[in-house]
């Protein structure tokens, strides 16, 4: 099996590139910014720097032009903005190779729930989100086929090291939980 990780706004980081590797050798890092590894100021920095350099119908269509590409059975692993690309991109592609969605806080799936999944798609959600009710979301998603939701008692950011919701815990929690999961040839 192999593995595609799509970033969040933050991009190629050392800490992304250590999980990337944690997932398997056989795995690609789509990112924002074309593979440059990124200096993290802050959040909202970031996002204005995404929005700038990328935004999430470009992300997106970066997304599906991986997943058109894909050669062998592949898992999408994802977090945040990237869950997001992921869930449009995957009803975009028409791929079979495709095998799986995994997407961490996906918040702006919000704007795309008359979505539907064509592969199987698991979405981990955090505990609230400032912008909406992450419930009403999880009620939507839960009554499409192929989609499985859970919301954890963490904040939005806790798989990412440079979010100021990263919570070690959950990180060490949900990579054993994708090695037993996710991660299986």
């Amino acid at each position: 099996m192999d593995y595609v990780i799509v970033s969040d706004i933050f991009g190629l980081t050392p800490a992304l590139t250590r999980f990337k590797m944690g997932v398997s050798s056989n795995s690609m890092l789509i990112d924002p910014y074309n593979g440059k590894l990124q200096v993290i100021e802050s959040e909202a920095n970031h996002y204005e720097k995404f929005i700038k350099h990328c935004d999430h119908d470009k992300y997106t269509e970066k997304v599906k032009e991986c997943f058109n590409a894909l050669k062998s059975p592949t898992t999408c692993i994802a977090f945040s903005a990237g869950a997001s690309a992921a869930w449009r991109a995957q009803l975009l592609t028409g791929n079979p190779h495709l095998k799986k969605l995994i997407g961490f806080y996906p918040s702006q799936l919000r704007n795309h729930l008359q979505l539907n999944a064509k592969v199987p798609c698991e979405f981990i959600f955090p505990n609230h989100e400032v912008h909406f009710n992450v419930d009403d979301v999880i009620a939507n998603l839960g009554r499409k086929e192929l989609v499985e939701c859970k919301k954890v008692e963490y904040l939005h950011g806790f798989m990412n090291k440079y979010s100021v919701n990263f919570n070690a815990n959950a990180y060490n929690y949900f990579c054993n939980y994708l090695k037993n999961n996710a991660i299986a040839d």
